[in-house]
Parts: C-alpha cells; sequence; structure tokens
C-alpha cells in the first residue's frame, strides 16, 4: 500500500507540472538613466489596450538599477513569456513617463528573451518627480502653414487618441505667413500636458516634429509654431475608399484596422464576405490611409504575413482617394491561422468535456488555448496531459489544441 501510494502521489506531482508548466517566473533587470527616481514595467500582460493601470512597479537597486520578477500565471489576455511584449515608464499612471531613444523617438516594443532579463532604458520621455498635480485650464495657439484648411490637437489630455470633432481647433487669424489656429482645454496635471497637432482628421495627417511639452505651467497660454505636417487634409477632396480583398482558401472572417479607424482596437471593422469568398470593406469620407488586415480579432495577433517572408507582418497598406477610390488587393497569407480556420479536434484522439463551469482536455501533447466566440483569447497554457481551463460563465467557446480547434458549450 505504501509502494502504491508513493506511486500515486507521484504521477499527480507529475500531471500538475505539466499541465501548469506555464505558470514560470522571470527577473527582469534594468539599467536606467541617472536621476531617475521610480521604474515601472508594463506591457501586453496588463491587458488587451495595455491598460497603464496595471504597471508593475520594480524595485531599486541602486540609483540607476531597478529588478522586478514577472508571474506568468498573472498575466491576462493569454500573454505568456514566449508572447511577452514591454516597455518601461519612469513614473505611474501615465504614458508621459515612457521610455525614449537617444533622440527622443519611440522605440519598438521590447520581447521577453531569458530570465533574467537585462535591459537598458536610453532616456526616459518625461522623468517622474513625486508632487502634487496641478489642474488647470489651458489656450493654445498654433501657428501653421497657409495651406492648412482644419487643425486638430490630441494629447495627453484625451488619451492621445484620434483627432475628432472635440479636438477641433478653431481658426482664429489669417496672416500673409500663416494662420493661428487656437483651442482652450481642462488639464488635470500641466505638469504633465504634452500634445501634437493634425492638419486633418486622423493620424495621416500629424505633424513631423516631436510631441510638444506644455512650456511654461505659470501661464495660461502657450504659442507653438508648427513647420511640417505628414499631410493636409482637403474637405472637398475626400470620398469613399472601397477594398476587396482576395484572402488565402479557408480563410472565414476577416478585419481592417488602419489609420482612419485611430488604429485602436476598439474601433476594429470586420468585412463583408461576398459569395466569391474575398472581403469588402469602406473606409468612409478619407483623403488617404494606411491599413491591414487581419483574420482574427484578438489585437495585433493576427495580421497578413509579408509577402516574401511570411514569418514576418505585412508593412501597412496604404491608400488615397480618388486613385484608390475602388482598391482590388491579394493577401498572401496570414502571419497565424486562426482558430476557425484550423483544422477541427479529433475527438478519437483527445476527450473533451465540462466540470464544474470548466473546459477539460486529456491527451494534450503541447499546448491548449481558450478562446470566446469573439475570438479573445481568454487562456493560453503549454501543457501536456490533461488541461483545465479557468471557471467560466455560461456559453459557447471555442478550445484549440495541439493546432486543432472545437467549439464547446459551458452550461
Amino acid at each position: 500500500m505504501k509502494t502504491k501510494f508513493t506511486l500515486t502521489m507521484l504521477l499527480v506531482s507529475l500531471l500538475t507540472v505539466f499541465q501548469f508548466a506555464s505558470a514560470a517566473t522571470a527577473t527582469f533587470n534594468v539599467t536606467v538613466p541617472e536621476g531617475t527616481n521610480a521604474c515601472y514595467i508594463m506591457g501586453n500582460f496588463t491587458g488587451a489596450e495595455w491598460p497603464i493601470s496595471g504597471a508593475v512597479q520594480c524595485t531599486k537597486v541602486d540609483a540607476t538599477h531597478y529588478t522586478v520578477v514577472l508571474d506568468e500565471a498573472n498575466f491576462q489576455n493569454g500573454v505568456t513569456l514566449a508572447t511577452l511584449k514591454y516597455k518601461y515608464l519612469s513614473g505611474p499612471g501615465d504614458w508621459t513617463y515612457v521610455e525614449k531613444d537617444a533622440a527622443d523617438a519611440e522605440i519598438p516594443d521590447r520581447s521577453f528573451i531569458a530570465s533574467p532579463q537585462e535591459d537598458v532604458v536610453v532616456k526616459w520621455a518625461t522623468t517622474w518627480v513625486e508632487r502634487a498635480a496641478m489642474p488647470k485650464t489651458v489656450t493654445i495657439d498654433a501657428f501653421v502653414p497657409l495651406e492648412v484648411v482644419q487643425l486638430y490637437i490630441v494629447g495627453t489630455f484625451n488619451g492621445w487618441t484620434i483627432p475628432t470633432d472635440s479636438t477641433k481647433m478653431t481658426l482664429k487669424e489669417t496672416t500673409p505667413e500663416g494662420k493661428i489656429f487656437t483651442v482652450t482645454f481642462f488639464s488635470k496635471d500641466v505638469y504633465l500636458l504634452k500634445y501634437k497637432f493634425c492638419a486633418g482628421p486622423a493620424w495621416d495627417y500629424e505633424q513631423t516634429v516631436t510631441d510638444f511639452v506644455y512650456p511654461d505651467v505659470s501661464q495660461n497660454t502657450a504659442v507653438e509654431v508648427v513647420a511640417a505636417v505628414k499631410k493636409i487634409y482637403d474637405p472637398t477632396k475626400v470620398g469613399n475608399i472601397n477594398i476587396t480583398a482576395t484572402v488565402p482558401a479557408g480563410t472565414q472572417r476577416v478585419w481592417i484596422m488602419g489609420s482612419h479607424l485611430g488604429w485602436n482596437w476598439a474601433n476594429l471593422q470586420e468585412g463583408t464576405k461576398n459569395a466569391d469568398g474575398t472581403f469588402s470593406f469602406v473606409a468612409q469620407n478619407v483623403m488617404s490611409l494606411e491599413f491591414r488586415l487581419y483574420n482574427w480579432n484578438t489585437e495585433w495577433s493576427h495580421p497578413e504575413a509579408d509577402d516574401a517572408d511570411v514569418t514576418k507582418e505585412r508593412p501597412n497598406r496604404v491608400a488615397n482617394y480618388p486613385a484608390d477610390a475602388n482598391l482590388a488587393i491579394t493577401v498572401s497569407a496570414w502571419r497565424n491561422e486562426a482558430p476557425n480556420g484550423l483544422k477541427a479536434l479529433d475527438v478519437d484522439k483527445y476527450s473533451v468535456y465540462t466540470n464544474n463551469n470548466s473546459i477539460v482536455v486529456e491527451g494534450v501533447t503541447s499546448k491548449a488555448e481558450l478562446f470566446d466566440i469573439s475570438g479573445r483569447n481568454l487562456q493560453t497554457v503549454n501543457a501536456a496531459g490533461t488541461y483545465t481551463s479557468k471557471s467560466l460563465n455560461k456559453g459557447l467557446y471555442i478550445i484549440r489544441v495541439d493546432g486543432a480547434t472545437m467549439k464547446v458549450a459551458v452550461k
């Protein structure tokens, strides 16, 4: 009996290790600029839209070194260490503190390689200082080229969202040298106020210089000069761009994301599937746009693959009105296959059932992924043996196991 009990306990322990092998931890060591007062790490592990509230504070080692341990078990949105993307911030609660390169430009998202991960922050956009916020209503005047017809402002005060009528500026004066637009708004903390200007209602028209910082918090008015923008919007030269996409065989659904949607995943638009298997999209009232197609609606994970190398993402496509008013494109491949485009789960190989509001799969050899019916990734586990999902609400779910999928109802 004693030998049998010991063996049983050993088998249970091994199964537990296999099932939760993905719940790993990793240490991140980061060297920061002198004068840094705090350091935070944040990324896709905080949620689909990288909510700033999920940033994790690092522990100070000395004046220029910080460290933090991240536990994969706490990651959101099905992210694992293998798929982790992240950046550092010098302070809490605001992208104003994000890291930059030496020229103040954005840096690509970092990727986890191995623990301990050794990183270096070259520069902060703003170095956090512990002080009381200064709420203030400010007026900003912008001097722009004569060709500018409309001007918008975006910044920390509106979460850097796409230019809309709510951030459209008013023409104040036209001079022989240029135009002056003005706007007045409330900032919760003028110390952190950063902004940029767009000569049209999309990111296609943004200024070419770096973001502006409110110059003097003791003053209620600032005057900025915008010498150049990427493009100038002309409301008399806009129209609908109709896109027809030929896609790889077996593709069931396709979405479009682009500058006309603010590159905001909440604005993602699904295409219409035609009888011939193509998909149609309409970008309304645009002069131009940059865009890409996706074959699944979990954020950024299923884009078009590059024509020359399917292991890489395709660069953004560009369309201009009226030259591309009726645009036909071909997607040669997807970077990742969508769950609804994969082979069905072999019920003779795997045992799938529900238990106490969880989905259980027996016979897993490498990986199990759980999606809701809209395609949102709920859980990803690298496992061998038995996979048991987290507790779920009643409804229909998609389980993908070792590359094959199946719909499962939790009742």
